[in-house]
């Protein structure tokens, strides 16, 4: 019985793995056909390279935002209430990690120029914490905390250069094409790891065995992803610091008040969604097959999302758009409970409109932000007081 589990696994990890690297060069010839300006080096290749990274950090992120809680409390077996304070706090760690990190390029050239290197480290470090996660000793709760605050340390050290790469690309091709980009991007990679948590890990009580060969597998195809990041940094030239003119607005380091509340309001928003998506997994009285496709769905409709909130963004502009988003998402969660109660139907109906709603959120925020920060690099003061959910 043993014997034919594994090669399972093994098959379902090679074709995921197979599809990723056909998913890898789909991007590739895509992002060829991008028209770079003048203002970005290197031709077409930041375009790719950013796409590429974009979707191994992606890969990385779904795969722990999406199965960690699950990995730990049914694989390592830690009670939910440690596996849970686990993922909260190594949460948090990695927001003020985002933070500090940023100031501290932001102030010292000397890290800049070291950010290609500092960047290449902490990819491994991700991807080997990432794909270490099932293989833990049962109920090894310290060696999973490490694990997780590894995981968030590194992923910010390599994310926070990585989204300072959106801005140069933006200022040549819109900034709603490349949220549009990374919306689709990062569902992609989402639905990728719910096709494989669907197909090998969820409702199976060989899940443990699975896991521990489809997570080095899925940290090996982001760390080939992931590879171009240091190149990117260095083609953006990071380690230098963007002129910026007297009447460009506030000073270096003080960032304009429709910034900073805009930055609030997404940080309160997408705790709340990600609280919401983490808990869909453990509703035990959501019809079976619900429960099991309940990652996919929410994943397939996430992509479908990037389609759909672009002609309302391009009608109503991107803030605007991104409130409407907020609003079905909100109508959906508190519609969920009901939903239950009324059959799996209903049920999957709410999550592909929560779905779908997540998917304009992802790209309208990054829309709205991008945005934004050009705004306040260029011209911070028509902005200040403004209204930035609609």
């Amino acid at each position: 019985m043993a014997p034919s589990i594994s090669r399972h696994a093994k098959q379902s990890s090679m074709r995921a793995s197979a599809g990723l690297r056909l998913f890898s060069i789909g991007v590739a010839d895509l992002s060829c056909k991008g028209i770079i300006g003048a203002r970005v080096s290197h031709g077409r290749l930041p375009l790719i390279a950013f796409g590429m990274a974009h979707s191994g950090k992606n890969l990385l992120w779904s795969g722990v935002d999406g199965l960690s809680l699950y990995i730990l409390i049914k694989v390592v077996v830690v009670s939910p209430i440690i596996a849970g304070m686990l993922f909260v706090i190594s949460s948090f760690w990695n927001a003020a990690m985002d933070g500090i990190w940023g100031w501290t390029i932001s102030r010292s050239s000397m890290i800049r120029r070291m950010l290609p290197g500092v960047s290449a480290v902490a990819v491994i470090i991700a991807c080997l914490s990432f794909a270490l996660l099932p293989s833990l000793p049962t109920g090894a709760i310290w060696p999973a905390a490490t694990a997780l605050i590894a995981f968030r340390t590194s992923f910010a050290l390599l994310d926070v250069p990585h989204n300072a790469a959106t801005t140069p690309l933006a200022q040549v091709h819109g900034h709603l094409a490349l949220s549009r980009w990374r919306a689709i991007l990062g569902a992609g990679m989402s639905v990728l790891i719910a096709v494989a948590a669907s197909s090998t890990l969820l409702g199976t009580p060989q899940s443990a065995a699975r896991a521990v060969i489809i997570f080095p597998l899925l940290a090996l195809s982001a760390l080939i992803l992931l590879s171009p990041l240091p190149w990117l940094i260095q083609a953006l030239a990071m380690d230098r610091p963007t002129p910026r003119s007297a009447s460009a607005g506030p000073p270096a380091g003080m960032p304009s008040r429709a910034l900073v509340t805009f930055c609030l309001i997404q940080m309160m928003g997408f705790a709340a969604l990600a609280s919401i998506g983490k808990s869909v997994l453990h509703i035990d009285i959501m019809p079976r097959w619900v429960l099991e496709n309940a990652l996919l769905l929410l994943s397939l409709m996430r992509l479908a999302g990037t389609w759909l909130w672009s002609p309302v963004a391009t009608r109503f502009g991107s803030a605007t758009a991104l409130s409407i988003a907020y609003i079905f998402c909100a109508a959906a969660i508190l519609s969920l409970p009901i939903a239950i109660g009324w059959g799996p139907v209903w049920c999957a109906a709410i999550l592909c409109v929560l779905g779908a709603s997540f998917g304009g959120i992802a790209l309208l925020a990054w829309s709205t932000f991008s945005e934004l920060l050009s705004h306040s690099e260029n011209g911070a003061a028509r902005f200040r007081g403004q209204s930035l959910t609609g």
